[in-house]
């Protein structure tokens, strides 16, 4: 569904557009866009869907993207490696949270949380002998380095991390601490 087509003109004010420019930018005439704008004409579907995709792309292009925030390279435990090896991990790079990799694939994370937890549901544990794999948790989501920084945002309202992936390739992560940083900049 369209947003009303009265937030056309907002929309193109707040990108610092004249008619002309929103026009060449997205293949409508310009006068088709003045008189959208004054309410005079109800453009087609794919009309109005051509002008409120270039001025969402517009934005999009504005905001930061993943590329922009993420941490790299990307520090993991393979699933077969000991809790003790993740546990140290963590430690050294000052993280709370890894992803866990089989030939290269995510196959599940494992976090502070987790190791604690499995810590206390077994007694006698011996940290040496389990693997990462019987403490991970599910696998972060992947996203695309070109993924814009409110899309990210929404992810890590449910999830400790995203992996950014590109080309099958692990190339950087990103967590809420990273936003946070981004934020104070």
């Amino acid at each position: 569904m369209l947003p009303n087509l009265n937030e056309i003109k907002a929309r193109r004010i707040s990108a610092g557009l004249t008619q002309s420019k929103l026009a060449e930018l997205s293949g409508v005439s310009q006068s088709l866009i003045a008189k959208i704008e004054s309410g005079n004409i109800e453009p087609s579907y794919g009309r109005a869907k051509k002008l409120f995709d270039c001025l969402t792309r517009l934005k999009t292009g504005k905001e930061k993207q993943a590329k922009d925030v993420m941490t790299k390279p990307v520090r993991f435990v393979k699933s077969d490696e000991s809790l003790k090896k993740a546990i140290k991990a963590l430690e050294k790079h000052g993280l709370s949270q890894l992803p866990v990799l089989d030939e290269g694939k995510q196959v599940g994370s494992i976090s502070e949380k987790s190791i604690l937890a499995k810590i206390n549901s077994t007694p006698g544990i011996d940290v040496e002998k389990t693997t990462a794999e019987e403490a991970m948790e599910e696998a972060l989501p992947t996203i695309q380095p070109n993924t814009p920084i409110s899309a990210i945002k929404q992810l890590l309202n449910f999830n400790a991390a995203v992996l950014i992936v590109e080309r099958g390739k692990n190339t950087g992560i990103i967590t809420k601490s990273n936003l946070l940083e981004q934020m104070l900049k």
